[in-house]
């Protein structure tokens, strides 16, 4: 007797967003958007083989924050990127098309 095993989608989003429902899904990949961000900038901090103490302007505190942050001015990342030896670069990209051109509109 064969075993009966439910059926998923192939897409783990598209399958945990039919499971949670839209509103829970939105939350939780906000949620994880926003640790991404976060380890993004202890990453290149980590990378480039500095401590949060060895950022020049900024408080060991002060840098904590900074990487907790889930939103902050331009002018901060700024600051932040020019203590790591670093600037900073915005550019527009496509949603639906991976291989499009970015548009820089920043820095």
């Amino acid at each position: 007797m064969k075993k009966k095993t439910k059926k998923y989608d192939q897409d783990f989003f598209a399958n945990a967003k039919k499971v949670v429902g839209d509103e829970r899904y939105g939350k939780a990949l906000k949620k994880g958007h926003d640790r991404a961000n976060e380890i993004r900038l202890k990453m290149a901090r980590e990378l480039i083989g500095k401590n949060q103490t060895d950022l020049k302007g900024f408080s060991q505190p002060e840098v904590s924050k900074i990487e907790a942050r889930k939103d902050m001015k331009i002018s901060t990342l700024e600051k932040y990127a020019k203590a790591l030896g670093m600037k900073v670069t915005i550019n527009l990209v496509s949603e639906d098309d991976e291989k499009s051109q970015p548009i820089a509109i920043y820095g």
